[in-house]
């Protein structure tokens, strides 16, 4: 049985990629042995799928947009550093305020006392990430330029 070049061409994926059964895979070989257009196109499939090209420009756009997830990390990191550390400074110094402070019987005062240091470190933190965002942001908007 003798089959076109167009219907063998649609085959060549599938015998590539050994899928075809053995009947596609006999019929193919058999045409690939006196077609020589055809096994040009195989060789050229082979080219494509194990060397695939890539353009330059295709490189520049990955090289963007892995540069613009590098940035959009670092900037979603301190913003994220931000929020927590101001919610937990306020956590803490809320949390002094509620508990208060009392004087036991014996005279000694009881006061939650390392809430207010630990608040003031938080604080120190979200200041640290703040300043760290405005650099990434700064930073980012002189690559664009």
């Amino acid at each position: 049985m003798r089959l076109s070049c167009e219907v063998i061409r649609d085959l060549l994926p599938l015998y590539y990629d050994k899928v075809c059964s053995k009947e596609s895979s006999s019929l193919i070989e058999e045409h690939l042995a006196n077609c020589p257009q055809c096994l040009d196109e195989l060789q050229k499939l082979k080219m494509n799928l194990e060397k695939p090209i890539i353009s330059d420009g295709g490189i520049k756009v990955m090289k963007n947009i892995s540069a613009r997830w590098e940035k959009d990390k670092r900037v979603s990191f301190t913003k994220g550093s931000m929020l927590v550390s101001a919610l937990v400074a306020m956590i803490c110094f809320i949390a002094y305020n509620v508990i208060g402070a009392k004087v036991l019987p014996d005279g000694t005062l009881v006061e939650p006392f390392a809430l207010i240091p630990i608040g003031y470190i938080f604080v120190l933190v979200f200041i640290i990430s703040l300043i760290c965002n405005f650099v990434f942001l700064k930073k980012y908007k002189i690559n664009i330029k």
